[in-house]
């Protein structure tokens, strides 16, 4: 039936009109055909190597207003609360290189209130911050810099605004337990930035990176690449880290691309065992 009803289209549409037609199909017919469970069950199986309590993942998300479930959460809030067991109640070091709005900073502040959380930024009058996000309007970044404050309002937070490039000169003396890296994402800066937290993580420290493309078919734009999946290849291949990747988001947009988070660990590090 759909085969004669393509032959159909294909005669009476021009060329342009019917692959256009027949682009929309796929689409859809691959989106609401797409198993979401099979995805689920690899970030879970992840999790579970980890020796991560899926219930207390449900739990920690819930008590912060969010859901488990959710198709637009992205895993990296389901992986720092998971990482919640392998630190237990110990008092840690994290540091988050791309603070955007907070809301990430405040939810892992929350999670970890025995711990102190580092956050920095872009300056508010750096040209890449200020032409991104629309923040060249005046009444936006002002309503950005209000909730970006409230939500970093918890005592734990430490904000600074400077570019990345500079973080080892600020924390010449600091290691991190925990670093999150979500800052530009296409090179040199992500490069440097992986480098940089490799540098400043404890022997035993975890790295996490946002928003690592793995599919040579994804075409690099403004804000996104390969580019942090083939530093962090090139450094696991040469024996400096060893990497983990969970699916980003589960939902029905995964049938095309997948985006990923990294967890990574210094070489030879068996903290999860």
């Amino acid at each position: 039936m759909i085969l004669t009803i393509s032959r159909i289209f294909k005669k009476i549409f021009p060329k342009k009109y019917y692959d256009q037609i027949k682009k929309i199909y796929n689409y859809n017919y691959r989106t609401i055909n797409y198993d979401l469970s099979k995805d689920l069950k690899f970030n879970e199986d992840i999790l579970v190597s980890f020796k991560f309590d899926i219930d207390k993942i449900k739990s920690r998300l819930n008590t912060l207003n969010y859901s488990y479930t959710d198709e637009k959460l992205s895993w990296h809030y389901h992986l720092f609360a998971g990482l919640k067991d392998h630190f237990k109640d110990k008092k840690i070091n994290i540091l988050e290189i791309g603070t955007f709005t907070g809301e990430f900073t405040n939810f892992i502040s929350n999670i970890y209130k025995n711990s102190e959380i580092y956050t920095i930024d872009l300056e508010d009058n750096d040209d890449f911050f200020l032409n991104s996000y629309g923040r060249d309007d005046k009444k936006k970044l002002n309503e950005f810099k209000e909730i970006r404050s409230k939500n970093l309002s918890n005592k734990n937070i430490h904000f600074q605004s400077f570019n990345s490039i500079h973080i080892k000169k600020y924390f010449s003396e600091k290691k991190f337990d925990l670093i999150w890296v979500d800052g530009d994402h296409l090179n040199p800066q992500v490069t440097i930035d992986i480098i940089n937290s490799i540098d400043l993580l404890n022997d035993e420290g975890i790295l996490c990176t946002d928003d690592v493309i793995r599919d040579t078919k994804y075409k690099k734009n403004l804000n996104i690449s390969m580019e942090s999946y083939f530093v962090l290849n090139h450094l696991e291949i040469n024996n400096i880290l060893k990497n983990y990747y969970l699916i980003k988001r589960i939902n029905k947009n995964n049938f095309d691309i997948k985006k990923y988070l990294s967890l990574s660990i210094k070489k030879n590090n068996n903290i999860f065992i």
